[in-house]
């Protein structure tokens, strides 16, 4: 009868222990390079609050564990990666929600990656084809499927809190034609049956590229991105307006990481009203 009890005791600490948290948010990042992050971190960027953290989603020389929760210290994505837009979205959703919300970002991006990448019932044989080497060598990081390495974090993630949205910023290598978006909404649509969240609570926010007034080299991209909100429920574009580009006119500064963050926040907020 002891054993039993402790037995009991044992079970009712384990499940104390793995108990969702309703205040815990979850966001899903995933995308190609800008989403990764491509900027230096500075010194004003790794001062993280508590309320901040970022399950990690490959290991990493900085000391970081697979599907464990770290700071969100910057990089999130990976320990390879730079400043990205998910490190000022948490900090600017934390200024603006009640204090005993925390955020969680969970992170897979491949850097030059198609949207293709991530469909599941298509990237096994586009990944197999891959001949770049540096390519190859991000792809390793998560098990050559970004989709299931993004799923798989997921499924860790909600053990502790709710997913409470998806940003996606992704299409200078391919958001050129419907297809792109057809595709873009498909992996949504797969990521909720995989993981079961109520699709009209958990919107999609896809970013725009840098602007064509900026000297944006895949601004042409910004067209397909913005149709993707006429045509699918809760799906909505976050605008680059103000997020100025680095010296190669592809990726964005670190002040321009800094405001498109901020921007994929209020955004979030105008939508859900929280």
């Amino acid at each position: 009868m002891k054993q039993v009890f402790i037995s009991l005791l044992m079970m009712m600490g384990t499940i104390h222990l793995h108990a969702q948290d309703p205040q815990f948010w979850i966001f899903l990042c995933f995308g190609q390079s800008n989403m990764a992050g491509s900027a230096p971190i500075e010194a004003q960027d790794s001062i993280v609050s508590e309320r901040f953290l970022s399950l990690a989603t490959t290991d990493g020389g900085d000391g970081r564990v697979m599907g464990t929760w770290r700071k969100a210290i910057p990089p999130l994505c990976r320990a390879d990666a730079r400043l990205s837009p998910a490190d000022y979205f948490g900090r600017t959703l934390l200024e603006m929600v009640p204090e005993d919300v925390r955020i969680g970002i969970v992170s897979v991006a491949v850097e030059g990656c198609p949207i293709t990448f991530f469909d599941k019932d298509r990237n096994d044989t586009l990944i197999a084809k891959e001949e770049r080497d540096w390519m190859n060598s991000i792809l390793d990081k998560y098990g050559r499927d970004p989709y299931e390495r993004l799923v798989s974090m997921a499924k860790i993630a909600a053990k502790d809190g709710v997913i409470k949205g998806i940003l996606l910023h992704q299409g200078e290598t391919d958001a050129y034609n419907d297809d792109w978006g057809k595709t873009v909404r498909k992996i949504y649509r797969d990521l909720q049956q995989e993981l079961q969240f109520d699709s009209t609570a958990v919107p999609l926010l896809v970013g725009e590229v840098v602007r064509e007034e900026y000297g944006g080299i895949c601004a042409h991209a910004n067209p397909t991105i913005n149709d993707i909100a006429k045509h699918y429920p809760n799906t909505y574009v976050v605008s680059s307006e103000g997020c100025l580009p680095g010296d190669d006119h592809l990726h964005f500064s670190s002040e321009g990481y800094r405001r498109l963050g901020r921007n994929y926040a209020l955004r979030y907020l105008e939508v859900t009203k929280p």
